[in-house]
C-alpha cells in the first residue's frame, strides 16, 4: 500500500479539500474562532479548508482517529516538529535563493534547501 496523507487514507478523500469553503453554521456556532485559533500559527500552511471537510465514510473518520492516536506519542511528535521546522527552513532558503542574481548563488542556494530536504527526509525515516 502507498503512502498518500497522514489526513486521508486514499487519495481520493483529500482531492477536494483545496476547494473546501467554510460552512455557515461554523460561524453561528463560533467555530470559525476555534479554527482560527488552532491554525493562525500555520497559516503557512492554508490549513481552514481541512477543517471544513466532512468526512461521511466511517473508515476515514476511524482512519484520522487513529492517527489522532499515534500523535498522543510525544516522541513522534517531536520528531515532526523537527521535520516540520527543517521544511520551514528549506522554503525560506529557497525564498532566498530566488532573490539572488547571479546563477552560481542561485544554484548553491537551491542546493543548500535541497540538503535541508534531504537530511530532513531521513532523520524523519530514522
Amino acid at each position: 500500500m502507498a503512502f498518500h496523507s497522514i489526513l486521508f487514507e486514499e487519495l481520493e478523500t483529500g482531492g477536494s479539500v483545496d476547494s473546501q469553503e467554510a460552512p455557515e453554521f461554523l460561524k453561528d456556532l463560533n467555530l470559525d474562532q476555534v479554527v482560527h485559533a488552532i491554525t493562525e500559527d500555520w497559516k503557512d500552511y492554508d490549513l481552514a479548508p481541512f477543517f471544513y471537510l466532512r468526512l461521511n465514510d466511517l473508515d476515514a473518520i476511524s482512519y484520522r482517529q487513529e492517527v489522532m492516536r499515534d500523535l498522543e506519542d510525544v516522541r513522534l511528535v517531536d520528531v515532526i516538529k523537527s521535520f516540520s521546522a527543517q521544511m520551514r527552513t528549506m522554503r525560506e532558503r529557497l525564498k532566498q535563493a530566488k532573490d539572488l542574481y547571479f546563477k552560481y548563488a542561485i544554484e548553491r542556494g537551491f542546493l543548500g534547501a535541497v540538503e535541508i530536504y534531504c537530511h530532513g527526509v531521513e532523520r524523519l525515516l530514522q
